[in-house]
């Protein structure tokens, strides 16, 4: 059910409203309305409980539809209710409120319970509770102490229903109710007041079964765990239940009576029973049985049964391990933390969201099943079997969603949920930090380009031709733009803190830095780049670097977290885990030192005194937390839940981001609050910001399911090698590097040292942020709050060209020794021609856009790694030895591919072939490699041919710094015994050109070391063209004729006479109209292609006295009609299998006309694409 549109008419609001507009002590009044395209307005009231859902385009017709949905679908979601939580809501405030009493709050609530619930709401405590805490609480207590009358109305809650085959086996559901409750509004607060109502209770009256003296936490790592501690009410005075006055004094004696254990989920699992009394070795067949399958989906997977201890015997351990026996009752009360880890596996297929982590997926999955099955474990045994073992379960989460790998529609809400304070009223209440995210940028593009960076370097490798997959270099060479830019606005937090210290005469605690990454090796990349710099990648902030003794970067693996929630015993898991417990403490929280730490420390320091000590180990002083000075953490995971430093600023993110859910979590990382100061005017908080870049809220947490079945998946074609044509084998050398002997001179020709452009709109500069979001992801680019603007001023004012071309060259000298060998040219030698060029690039080779600097070369890898293979490709050397560059071929088999081996199955469409040794040749596109097949069958000077398909065979190159395999084509063999690489490119760029001077390397090399024939490389912009690039290489010529009469849509009349029929039925009054088609059609006659290009329209209106526009009406009439004679498509021409949308022509067309972009914008817009023209089905046979 949508909810309501709201009745308030906007008012527009002036920009300097601050965005917390709510007390964080009450029941918020008002909220901030964000559309998106208009202004933000304040509407009365409190926002409406409900989560937004979209379905994707293409959704479930196969991973690439898929990829493009989900990377480019639309913002809009559809906003749907949360209809339990409301109803409970407006139930609870009546109650409170007394409405159906008399006046009376709390009706039907045992005196026990008013007691605290007068507490908890007093308005003269030390530390007032928030409002979030105090509805959470009363939501639960209301569901079990209300009065009919206020329960009258209440949607049924639906149970946590266990399977079949779990009923099957005694399993019951048990209650359950969610409680939402944005990261920092206070959980653990909210645990101990439902701790102590029910435990007090209880004692009170020990035969009410609704109250449980017997609690169990339940939560995801170690680091919470010990968090929680703080929770077991034989802490006594210095418990939670005090120290935030959650109990009167008086009742303490009696909360000690009930009894609280805490276990991360790791403890629940069922031990081997070889293992439970900790003899690993002793092989004991006692117990249940287990069969374990081994290695699954490899080739030695096996099946191995183990033996695991019995239910019974499962129940006793965790309840002589976890607990003291205080706990009387038969049924227990279980708290949740983090409850989004603990729900029952589905059977969803696992295709919700494409960037799926499928290790994250496993994980999630195991635990989720070892943290259920032990709380229905407890609810079958704890009641002593007869009764029910949990009285009532209690999720908290900030995200009570369904995550990867849990077989339910990724990001679909529990449904449980009783109550819930958003993200958005959180922010509104001051309770936690605003996310401040790119709204706009110099660019002037639609979405800012760092709002969503991981699809920004997914757009700008597509344009720069360096494909899809995106490896860890390619990230480098785009996100340290953002990374730099965000990391200057750090540097002026950090600055203004370490003058605030100073005047409070305190050791200055950094704010910090966090880098989210997709994976181990593009966080070892960051990691490598911010902490131990690397210039390749652009200069890396100063900041952010590691020195000996002076770890201020840090990385944290996904292993390693797992490792550190699991409480691992390994020194490195304990050490970083000590890092990541004191991030942001001046001292060691309740001035002791751990043991372990001091352990560590001591073997430390024992190397340091050691005589294999290089000067490299500091000593350590374990007074000090290790995590005090952290500034930076790079990470794969999003660090563990619970982990509760409030010093985070900054935030990027470098990975794909599938759900809200996700990015909500990683966000959260860093909204908790740094200072909790009230201004006793206004009764509300002061605002802190955290400044987010490529986390995207934008995308919704529920995908529903596509309806109807699944459109049937084509039959795949079989490609294989045919034994009956081994004649036409085709055998090519696996080059895995290249390799000279001797000293070289060498030197810079300058006229292959190209340009390159810097340009603030391709990779933004300035950028603005926006406080505010819609929940279904509009950003508030007008409205209250803050909006700073971030730039490189500060940055630039850093650096000196000089110091820029040093960095260059220093650079350009690596790569080139990496790549030719230290001992080819001397570095002495070699610098110095270098760092000539270096400056004179500076001057002479940087085409500078708006605002841009030199320096400007040093904030982006993109440009850095232009420049350098710029340079890199005007180096040219001579040989002082006469030798000559050879290619590093492997020897035997390793250094040899065929064709004799193909064999695999594709769903492609697939061309039949002649002169090849394989069945079939797979069509990668709509015509292009079927017409070059055609002709390299026809040509009488080829011998034998192959698609290079899944050969094996590729030239190793580099572009923009990546280092990268290049597939050609085609291989050919010709009548002279000669070998030819052809390429089609139907648009040079600089991609292109970077593989065709790899591939003339690999040729030239090749046959400098012999013994593999002789090879040629050939790069045609065009199928037509391959039958004559080849004529210079065979004995037997390509007859120009013969191919025009072999092409299908020239050899018959009709094509020509209906084409003039249909222009004189449009054109008849109208000969220069007539004219254009009859241009166009004999410029593809005579050039024989069955494409033109935009740009040929064009020169054909021109020729026939009219202008473009009446070119492009000519061609629509030609496609556009009951029974086209031809039919029109666009093609980007750097993806010729990628459709192009016609209507873009035509709305970039129209703002050509009108003038909203320059003529050589339309120019260079509309020679990208490609129209191609195809005959009619069926119209020559």
């Amino acid at each position: 059910m949508s909810v309501a549109a709201e009745q308030d008419a906007p008012q527009p609001i002036p920009e300097d409203q601050p965005v917390i507009i709510n007390s964080p002590f009450r029941e918020p009044q008002v909220h901030w309305k964000v559309e998106k395209a208009k202004p933000p307005y304040k509407a009365e009231g409190r926002r409406r409980a409900s989560y937004f859902y979209r379905v994707p385009e293409h959704s479930g017709r196969g991973r690439r539809d898929r990829n493009q949905a989900e990377l480019f679908e639309s913002q809009a979601g559809e906003e749907v209710e949360l209809e339990i939580v409301n109803a409970i809501r407006g139930r609870v405030k009546d109650w409170r409120a007394g409405i159906h009493s008399g006046g009376v709050a709390y009706d039907g609530a045992s005196p026990v319970t008013r007691e605290l619930l007068e507490l908890w709401r007093g308005d003269q405590r030390m530390q007032r509770l928030f409002f979030a805490q105090i509805e959470a609480a009363e939501t639960i207590i209301f569901l079990v102490e209300a009065k009919d009358a206020y329960r009258k109305g209440v949607p049924e809650i639906p149970r946590d229903e266990p399977g079949l085959e779990a009923k099957a086996a005694g399993i019951r559901a048990f209650i359950r109710y969610a409680c939402k409750m944005a990261t920092g509004s206070g959980k653990t607060t909210v645990m101990g007041m439902l701790a102590a109502w029910s435990i007090l209770n209880r004692v009170a009256s020990p035969r009410d079964d609704r109250f449980s003296d017997t609690v169990l936490i339940v939560c995801p790592n170690v680091t919470i765990r010990e968090r929680l501690q703080e929770l077991d009410p034989a802490l006594g005075d210095i418990s939670l239940y005090r120290t935030r006055q959650l109990v009167p004094p008086h009742r303490m004696e009696e909360l000690r009576r009930g009894e609280v254990m805490i276990a991360n989920w790791h403890r629940l699992a069922k031990k081997e029973t070889n293992t439970v009394n900790g003899d690993s070795a002793k092989v004991v067949k006692t117990g249940e049985p287990v069969e374990v399958v081994k290695n699954a989906g490899k080739a030695n997977e096996s099946v191995e049964t183990k033996y695991f201890e019995s239910d019974p015997a499962w129940f006793k351990r965790i309840r002589r391990e976890l607990g003291s026996g205080k706990g009387r009752s038969p049924h227990w009360l279980i708290f949740n933390d983090e409850a989004h880890h603990a729900y029952r596996r589905g059977d969803a297929a696992s295709e919700e969201s494409l960037d799926e982590d499928k290790d994250l997926a496993r994980k999630n999955a195991r635990e989720a099943t070892i943290w259920v099955e032990a709380l229905d474990r407890i609810n079958k045994l704890a009641g002593g079997g007869r009764r029910r073992g949990i009285n009532l379960c209690v999720d908290l989460s900030a995200t009570p969603f369904y995550i990867q790998g849990s077989g339910n529609e990724v990001g679909k809400p529990f449904p449980w949920i009783v109550s819930d304070f958003s993200l958005l009223d959180a922010i509104e209440s001051g309770l936690v930090k605003i996310p401040q995210l790119p709204a706009r940028d110099v660019s002037g593009a639609e979405e800012a380009a760092y709002f969503n960076i991981w699809r920004w370097v997914q757009a700008k490798a597509k344009e720069d031709g360096l494909g899809t997959n995106i490896t860890p270099e390619i990230v480098m060479n785009y996100a340290s733009a953002p990374i730099n830019l965000l990391a200057q606005e750090w540097y002026q937090r950090f600055s203004e803190w370490e003058q605030q210290s100073k005047q409070q005469q305190k050791h200055p605690v950094p704010p910090v830095f966090i880098v989210v990454c997709r994976d181990t090796a593009v966080a070892k990349e960051v990691h490598g780049w911010m902490a131990n710099g690397n210039d390749s990648y652009g200069v890396a902030p100063s900041w952010f670097r590691n020195a000996p003794g002076q770890e201020v970067t840090v990385r944290i693996d996904s292993k390693v977290m797992e490792d550190i929630e699991d409480g691992g015993s390994k020194d490195e898991t304990k050490r970083l885990r000590f890092i990541l417990d004191t991030v942001g403490k001046p001292t060691w929280p309740g001035g002791r030192i751990p043991e372990d730490w001091s352990e560590l420390v001591r073997k430390h320091n024992d190397k340091v005194a050691s005589d294999d000590n290089d000067g490299s180990l500091k000593w350590i002083d374990e007074r000090i937390p290790p995590g005090r000075d952290v500034r930076c953490i790079v990470s794969v995971a999003m660090l563990a839940e619970g982990w509760d430093a409030n010093t985070v600023t900054h935030i990027v993110g470098l990975r794909p981001f599938g759900s809200q859910l996700l990015c909500e979590q990683v966000v959260g990382r860093a909204l908790r609050r740094k200072s909790y100061a009230l201004n006793e005017e206004t009764q509300m908080f002061a605002e802190e910001t955290a400044k987010v870049f490529g986390v995207p809220f934008e995308l919704i947490p529920f995908k529903v399911k596509p309806a109807g079945p699944q459109p049937p998946q084509p039959d795949p074609n079989h490609i294989f090698s045919v034994p009956e044509k081994v004649d036409y084998e085709i055998t090519f050398p696996i080059v895995s590097g290249y390799h000279q002997t001797g000293q070289f001179d060498v030197h810079l020709d300058w006229s292959k040292v190209s340009k390159v452009t810097i340009d603030p709109m391709k990779v933004p500069q300035t950028v603005e942020l926006t406080p505010l979001t819609s929940p279904d992801g509009s950003l508030a680019v007008f409205g209250p709050g803050e909006r700073p603007v971030l730039s490189l001023k500060d940055w630039r004012a850093r650096f000196r060209d000089q110091q820029v071309a040093f960095r260059l060259a220093r650079e350009v000298c690596a790569r080139w020794q990496a790549d030719n060998g230290a001992e080819a040219v001397p570095v002495q030698q070699l610098f110095p021609k270098v760092a000539f060029a270096s400056k004179r690039f500076l001057d002479e080779k940087l085409d500078l856009k708006g605002d841009s600097l030199p320096r400007d070369l040093l904030l982006v890898g993109e440009y850095m790694q232009a420049a350098i293979s710029s340079l890199l490709e005007a180096i040219k050397k001579g040989s002082r030895t006469g030798e000559r560059e050879v290619a590093v071929i492997p020897t035997g088999a390793a250094g040899r591919g065929s064709t004799l081996n193909v064999d695999f199955h594709t769903t492609k469409p697939i061309y039949p072939v002649n002169l090849c040794h394989l069945n079939a040749m797979v069509a990668d596109t709509e015509k292009w490699e079927q017409s070059a097949a055609f002709l390299l069958d026809s040509h009488p000077g080829v011998r034998r041919w192959v698609k290079n398909d899944r050969l094996g065979f590729t030239v190793p190159y580099r572009h923009r710094g990546v280092v990268s395999r290049y597939v050609p084509d085609f291989i050919v063999v010709t009548d002279k015994d000669l070998n030819v690489i052809i390429e089609i490119k139907g648009r040079v760029n600089d991609d292109a050109d970077a593989k065709a001077k790899a591939a003339e390397r690999w040729v030239e090399a090749v046959n400098h070391t012999g013994g593999h024939g002789t090879w040629h490389y050939i790069l045609v912009d065009d199928p037509g063209k391959v039958g004559l690039a080849i004529n210079g290489l065979t004995s037997q010529k390509w007859d120009l004729e013969q191919q025009s009469a072999n092409l299908p849509l020239f050899n018959d009349d009709q094509l020509s006479n209906e084409l003039n029929g249909t222009l004189l039925q449009h054109f008849g009054d109208m000969p220069n109209m007539v004219e254009i088609g009859r241009i166009l059609f004999e410029r593809a006659r005579h050039e024989h292609r069955d494409f033109f290009q935009l740009e040929h329209i064009e020169s054909a209106a021109k020729a026939a006295s009219c202008e473009g526009i009446q070119g492009l009406s000519v061609v629509s009439a030609l496609t556009d009609y009951d029974r086209p004679l031809l039919r029109m498509k666009l093609f980007p021409v750097s993806a010729p299998t990628s459709t192009a949308d016609l209507a873009d022509l035509f709305k970039m067309m129209a703002a050509w006309k009108q003038g909203r972009v320059t003529e050589s914008e339309w120019r260079n817009w509309a020679n990208s694409i490609e129209i191609r023209w195809e005959l009619r089905e069926g119209l020559v046979q």
